[in-house]
């Protein structure tokens, strides 16, 4: 059998090079404000452009997670604990609602950075059904001891932005993550009527064949 092989065309020196045509799509915001000459490009633009940085900042999480020997997710828990400790008192539950995973998914997480040694539970005085999470003193060592090599990457990373700058960006991230709560609970909503309009519409039954 012969392989079949793919021709490939070279472009002679200053010929002009012919783009595919893009296909004619709807757009995707319905917002005369953001749309730009008619086109909702900058809204795609934008989109793409958290995408990339997600995966980008999912690899530097990722990155200081291997140094200390923990998941992307654990790394991010201990982070919060240790320095976020002005934010809220954290719980399993508290942790599951800021990070946006189930209560089980949480714990089950804790409990493994308990075994492990790195974090602790103290049983809060006023209800002892809740307990706090709280670093161990490996977890603190194990936090410091990656500190140095943070800063060079964060100094890297954040370098183009000052205090105000920083604030000013920090405050809108919490604008977007809301937003962008509420833009799932939408999705959801019309994910479940699209469900239930497609239950209601009748099937098609198929004849039965006899063999002959």
């Amino acid at each position: 059998m012969t392989k079949s092989r793919e021709r490939v065309s070279k472009a002679k020196p200053g010929a002009a090079v012919t783009r595919p045509r893009a296909p004619k799509l709807p757009p995707t915001i319905s917002r005369a404000a953001l749309m730009v000459d008619g086109t909702d490009m900058l809204v795609r633009r934008i989109t793409h452009q958290h995408f990339v940085l997600s995966s980008l900042l999912e690899t530097v999480r990722s990155g200081f997670a291997s140094l200390v020997g923990l998941s992307t997710f654990q790394y991010v828990l201990m982070q919060a604990v240790g320095r976020l400790t002005d934010k809220q008192q954290w719980t399993v539950r508290s942790t599951a609602r800021e990070m946006h995973v189930t209560d089980a998914y949480a714990s089950v997480e804790i409990a493994d950075l308990v075994e492990q040694g790195y974090l602790a539970k103290v049983v809060n005085p006023d209800d002892r059904r809740v307990s706090f999470l709280e670093l161990t003193d490996k977890g603190v060592s194990s936090l410091s001891a990656i500190a140095p090599i943070q800063q060079i990457v964060n100094d890297a990373l954040y370098g183009h932005l000052d205090s105000n700058s920083a604030l000013t960006y920090s405050n809108e991230l919490s604008v977007l993550i809301s937003r962008a709560e509420s833009a799932i609970s939408v999705l959801n909503d019309v994910a479940a009527d699209q469900r239930e309009a497609a239950l209601r519409q009748p099937t098609k039954r198929r004849r039965r064949t006899t063999a002959r």
